[in-house]
């Protein structure tokens, strides 16, 4: 089934990106965006340090548990990253997490 709007059925979508002009390549990395549940809007940012620690701030009722998952997922695209030719993570994230 397609996504229609922002928001899934169920569990949580993120939609992150990072502007071109204002970060040093070699990091650390700024991301901008949002965390969508079926009922809410979350506004996320998150800070990808050149070591690959990873901090997560948020609107004020943002949920322990959606911190944790996008600060696990940015740690590994960071991983990730790291182990390509261009040691860069994505511009733009956008991900879906089912709830377990």
């Amino acid at each position: 089934m397609a996504i229609v709007g922002d928001h899934p059925e169920s569990g949580v979508r993120f939609v992150l990106e990072r502007p071109r002009q204002t970060e040093e390549p070699a990091g650390p990395w700024v991301y901008r965006g949002d965390a969508f549940t079926p009922e809410a809007r979350f506004s996320l940012e998150v800070e990808v340090a050149q070591d690959g620690a990873v901090r997560v701030t948020g609107s004020g009722d943002l949920p322990a548990p959606i911190a944790e998952k996008v600060r696990l997922l940015f740690r590994a695209l960071y991983k990730q990253a790291k182990s390509d030719a261009g040691g860069e993570p994505p511009r733009k994230v956008v991900r879906w997490r089912g709830e377990k």
